[in-house]
This record gives C-alpha cells, sequence and structure tokens, in this order.
C-alpha cells in the first residue's frame, strides 16, 4: 500500500468517525426510528474496517486483523441495506448479514496461507457484490424511495456491486498478477473507490435525514410531526383545539433497562399508532420522555379511539422488551391548560 493511499486512509477513518458522531448526538435528539441505529452501526462497522486495514498494514497483515477488516467492510454495506430495510418498514433479519460476516471472517483465517494480501478476497467481494445490489434494489422502493436524493444511494451501490462483482471474477479467472487485474484492480484502486463509497453513503444519509426532518416538520399540516413549541404556538391559534397528551408509563424503566435505542424504538412505534388511528391529526410532537402530543380540531374525544389506540399500541410493542409492553396514560388539555406542555419545556413562562 502507497503512502498517499495510506494517509487517504487515515484522513477517511477521521471523517468517517466524525460522522458516525454527527448521527449519535442527532438520533439522541430528534425523532427517529430503528432505522438510525442500523446506520449508526454501519457508520461504526466503517471506522472498524479502516482502523483494521491500517493496523493490518502496520502488523505485516496478520490473518486475524484481515478477517476482522474483511468482515466489517462487508458488515457495513449490510447493515446499510438493513437500515433501508427499516426505513421501508419491510420485515428484516439480522441473521442473514451476520452469517456473511462470519463465514467471510472464517474464510479469511482458511485461505491465509494464499498470503495476507488476498486471503478471503474472493467471498469478500461477493458479499460485497451481493449486499451492494440488494441496497441498490431496496433504494428504490417505498418511502427511502420517495427521497429525491436516494437516487444517488441507488447509482453508488450498483456501480459497486457491478465493479466488486468484476474484480471477483478477474481475481478468480486469471489471479492477482495478472495485468488487467493490477491495473483496475488492485488493492490501491480498491482502497480509493470503496473510501469515496463509503464518504458518498454518509452524505446521502445525511441529506436523506435532513429531508425527512424537513418533511416532517414542514408547515402543520394534518399527520405532520413537529416540535413541542410549534405544537403549543398551533394550539393557542386554534380555537376549540385539544392536546392529547399520550405517555408511556414506565419509559424510563424500559430506557434504563433496554438501552436508549430500544426505548425510542417505542416512542416511534407509538407515534405511528397515533397516526394509524387518528389520520386527521393535526400535528404530532415527542419528548424526551415518553410523550407523545397529538393536536386535534376537534373539542371532544371519544373513548372509541383510547381503546383504539392502546389496542394498537400493544399490538405493535409487545415484541420488544422481551414481551413487556409499558401501558399508556392519555390526558387532554383544552387551550386553557398549558401546564403540561410548559412543563414539557414547549411553552415559556410568562415573564415577571
Amino acid at each position: 500500500m502507497s503512502s498517499e493511499t495510506f494517509a487517504f486512509l487515515a484522513a477517511s477513518v477521521m471523517v468517517a468517525g466524525s460522522c458516525a458522531l454527527l448521527f449519535v448526538a442527532d438520533s439522541r435528539r430528534a425523532f427517529s426510528g430503528r432505522y438510525m441505529n442500523l446506520w449508526l452501526t454501519a457508520s461504526m462497522l466503517v471506522v472498524l474496517c479502516a482502523a483494521s486495514y491500517l493496523t493490518e498494514a502496520e502488523l505485516d497483515h496478520p490473518s486475524l486483523v484481515v478477517a476482522l477488516a474483511n468482515g466489517a467492510m462487508v458488515g457495513a454495506v449490510g447493515f446499510v441495506w438493513l437500515g433501508c430495510r427499516s426505513f421501508n418498514q419491510v420485515p428484516f433479519r439480522f441473521g442473514w448479514v451476520g452469517v456473511a460476516v462470519l463465514l467471510i471472517m472464517l474464510l479469511t483465517v482458511l485461505q491465509s496461507s494464499l498470503g495476507s494480501n488476498w486471503s478471503g478476497m474472493f467471498p469478500k467481494m461477493l458479499g460485497l457484490s451481493a449486499f451492494s445490489a440488494l441496497t441498490a434494489i431496496e433504494s428504490r422502493r417505498g418511502a427511502f424511495g420517495s427521497f429525491r436524493v436516494s437516487w444517488v444511494m441507488t447509482i453508488a451501490h450498483a456501480l459497486y456491486a457491478s465493479y466488486a462483482g468484476a474484480r471477483a471474477a478477474v481475481l478468480g479467472l486469471r489471479g492477482h498478477d495478472d495485468v488487467v487485474f493490477e491495473n483496475y484492480f488492485s488493492v490501491e484502486v480498491m482502497t480509493i473507490l470503496s473510501l469515496v463509497f463509503a464518504l458518498v453513503n454518509t452524505i446521502v444519509l445525511v441529506f436523506v435525514r435532513i429531508e425527512e426532518l424537513v418533511a416532517r416538520r414542514g408547515n402543520g399540516a394534518p399527520g405532520c410531526y413537529t416540535s413541542l413549541r410549534r405544537l403549543a404556538t398551533l394550539h393557542r391559534q386554534l380555537a376549540g383545539s385539544v392536546v392529547l397528551g399520550v405517555e408511556i408509563l414506565d419509559f424510563r424503566v424500559i430506557r434504563h433497562a433496554y438501552g436508549v435505542a430500544h426505548a425510542q424504538e417505542l416512542v416511534t412505534r407509538l407515534f405511528y399508532c397515533v397516526l394509524e388511528c387518528r389520520p386527521d391529526a393535526l400535528a404530532i410532537a415527542s419528548d424526551r420522555g415518553g410523550v407523545v402530543s397529538v393536536l386535534l380540531a376537534e373539542p371532544h374525544v371519544h373513548d372509541d379511539f383510547f381503546t383504539a389506540l392502546r389496542s394498537e399500541y400493544l399490538a405493535q410493542s409487545s415484541g420488544l422488551a422481551d414481551g413487556y409492553a409499558s401501558t399508556l396514560r392519555i390526558t387532554v388539555s383544552t387551550a386553557n391548560d398549558e401546564a403540561r406542555l410548559r412543563q414539557n419545556g414547549a411553552v415559556p413562562p410568562a415573564a415577571g
């Protein structure tokens, strides 16, 4: 590996790490779902992959480090695919990615006698090509495909899948000493292409995230996600409107026992349950304490809605937390009763 490629690799570790930290900060601050945690995992695997290849070059290519780097590289692309499926609300299983990663790592160690630089190269290329092709297909579907920037993801993954497949074919048919392989599919070319591919993925996911939040917070249209402050302002402006506060009881207990990502997934499912039960909601907001606030135009809320919401939430959340689904507490406030919103920080206290 040349010194220029080595320096580019080190710089990309810092860039990928910075992007991953931005994803972490954003997912803890704003509304997000499981797809965000899957993309966070992909970002962390990119950092692990780049750091492993750096370590490999410094330690004269030990087979275990090469195996870790190859597995992390394939796993990163696999988790991008899982994130896209989760974004489109398509069922998925971690097993496909996990088995592929473990198999590639095992083959890398077993093939170490062929030379550390090339051990596990063929199965790694096949894994990258397969998961990139799946991501290119998934990025054209559902909600993810509705974003304008998703085309960049589709093109990038289609090209990367084609290149990885061609590299595997040339390596299998002609070997790594062939002139064609050395000119177009060498380690240096693949390294630079992979790092550009990783940065393009990060940029696309950041723009998807921004476009998603802008769409939810846009203009307070029916069913639109907004901030608590904006919801409180609309509540004061719309005469006769009411705010439903739907609180997940024991939310802090669940967050402490199962983690922030798990608890946030409960809020995400509650959010979609509210949308399903009340598609006429003027605006919806959530806070960090497991409370989803819903703005409705009508002053009277029927008991049928409460029953339907609790039933839908139980069905959506019972699979989490080892079968335990925290119950809901629903409160109703009018424009003259802003105590709960003020307590949540949505309404600033009156001056003086």
